[in-house]
């Protein structure tokens, strides 16, 4: 369930900047909690120059943000996703 060194390299160029926002303790970011738990050391190690930050606020629906060069940026709903599921968004961001 790891995305792979080459899907990353691929991600890289394209993306400028990978932001998750998600709930400490709501039930809906449940799978954004186990997704940063499980994958963001691997993605972090793989990819050491792309910023990718997780930001936590109470109330806040989960969402995975990506920003590419111009400002140009996409938001994707986390809300009550599975890990996997979040990181086949993750990958699709990065086309």
């Amino acid at each position: 369930m790891r995305l792979t060194l080459t899907r990353l390299a691929a991600l890289t160029p394209k993306l400028k900047e990978l932001r998750i926002v998600l709930d400490p303790t709501g039930d809906a970011s449940k799978g954004a909690r186990e997704f940063v738990q499980k994958f963001y050391p691997n993605l972090k190690r793989d990819n050491p120059n792309l910023p990718i930050m997780v930001r936590e606020c109470a109330g806040a629906q989960p969402r995975l943000w990506a920003r590419y060069g111009k400002g140009k940026e996409i938001s994707v709903s986390l809300t009550n996703r599975e890990a996997p599921d979040i990181q086949k968004q993750l990958e699709a961001v990065g086309k």
